[in-house]
């Protein structure tokens, strides 16, 4: 559902509550975010002893938070990898072009 101001809305149920959501993601997006928290949620309950809510939810947030920092990590890795592949294609090319009969 959108509104005038172009902001989705939606119900999603997380830990057994329901939240109304809006954004400016499609409701397919948040529904999959709220999914995600949910079933985090759902294993920090099932991994320990008798946790309150609030620990069940800092549990599964670190749990995201660290699965975000791990990818953020692989992120920089690659783009640092891409980069200097880019250079070296380029110095290639630089190098095939001077060398040329035309002279570039």
């Amino acid at each position: 559902m959108s509104n005038s101001d172009g902001e989705n809305r939606v119900v999603v149920t997380i830990y057994g509550d329901e939240y109304p959501i809006a954004g400016s993601v499609d409701n397919a997006r948040i529904s999959r975010i709220a999914d995600l928290v949910d079933a985090r949620m759902q294993e920090a309950a099932a991994e320990g002893r008798s946790f309150g809510r609030d620990k069940i939810a800092i549990l599964a947030a670190m749990s995201i938070a660290s699965e975000l920092d791990e990818t953020s990590d692989e992120l920089k890795t690659t783009q640092a990898a891409v980069g200097q592949r880019l250079d070296q294609l380029l110095n290639r090319l630089d190098h095939t072009l001077n060398d040329s009969p035309s002279g570039g």
